[in-house]
């Protein structure tokens, strides 16, 4: 089971991002360069925010050093396509929180062992980080453009294609949700109790800080639930390569992959709570 939802995710990362590309123009990414104040704090608060979140988190939980690193590279791993989509459902900003994945992945070999080695922890060298960086970026990136580009050269033809589409994406969207739910309950139960009551406070205060912050910086609401989304939904796929790839030590994972599991429970919890306000 857990080998085919593996294989299965790129295809469904793949057709989410053509669904969020068809509803966008090439001017929806050069406002949002052209006003940098949102998709700055939102870095701020992915890049600078959550590692201090969970070290501190970390600490005050006594973790062992093996807990307390995974924390931290959850915390240091880029955001995740899925973020994309959440952010669609919860009525953000599509164009803001596909910029925060693309410059985090894309960040990620120069940012990840640098979060890592200020933290105390002996850091991979970014070989490895830059291949599996460049590829994710370039399954969410390719089919984005694709989309955009349908959408500017043949709008009617994009509009027929998207009512086919978002029905199927939300679809997709709810089906990898419940594969990760599958995929890591087992090891969300086995290590709870090392690990998870410092793990759900991250889950907590992740968003919390993330819209303080937002709103310190006077954006809009819109913007200010893309960046709680957004910084909230890590690539724990990066998470786990790292852990047990570069740094050869899977039990590293183990806060990642019950992460994985309380996201999605934040998001669909921000998605619910927007759709019965009828936020705009």
């Amino acid at each position: 089971m857990n080998g085919m939802i593996a294989s299965l995710l790129p295809i469904g990362m793949i057709i989410l991002m053509l669904a969020l590309g068809l509803r966008l123009a090439p001017d929806d990414l050069a406002r949002t360069l052209r006003r940098p104040r949102a998709l700055a704090t939102g870095l701020m608060v992915q890049l600078l925010g959550l590692p201090l979140i969970a070290l501190a988190l970390a600490h005050l939980t006594a973790l062992d050093a093996a807990m307390l690193t995974g924390m931290v590279l959850v915390a240091a791993s880029p955001g995740g396509v899925t973020s994309n989509y959440a952010a669609l459902l919860a009525r953000g900003s599509v164009v803001l929180s596909v910029s925060m994945t693309l410059v985090t992945s894309l960040a990620a070999p120069l940012t990840l062992p640098l979060v890592l080695a200020l933290a105390g922890i002996e850091a991979p060298g970014p070989g490895g980080l830059w291949r599996i960086s460049l590829g994710m970026t370039a399954v969410a990136l390719v089919p984005f453009l694709v989309g955009i580009g349908v959408a500017r050269i043949a709008p009617g033809w994009a509009a027929r294609l998207l009512r086919w589409l978002d029905p199927f994406s939300r679809f997709v969207f709810l089906a990898m949700v419940l594969g990760t739910f599958i995929q890591n309950w087992a090891v969300m139960r086995e290590s709870f109790a090392a690990v998870g009551w410092a793990v759900c406070g991250y889950a907590v205060v992740v968003p919390v800080v993330s819209w303080l912050t937002a709103r310190s910086a006077r954006l809009e609401a819109v913007q200010r639930r893309t960046i709680m989304i957004e910084a909230s939904m890590q690539n724990v796929a990066i998470t786990i390569f790292v852990a047990a790839t570069l740094m050869g030590t899977p039990a590293l994972a183990i806060p990642g992959l019950i992460y994985a599991v309380l996201m999605n429970v934040v998001a669909l919890t921000v998605i619910v709570a927007v759709r019965l306000r009828g936020s705009a």
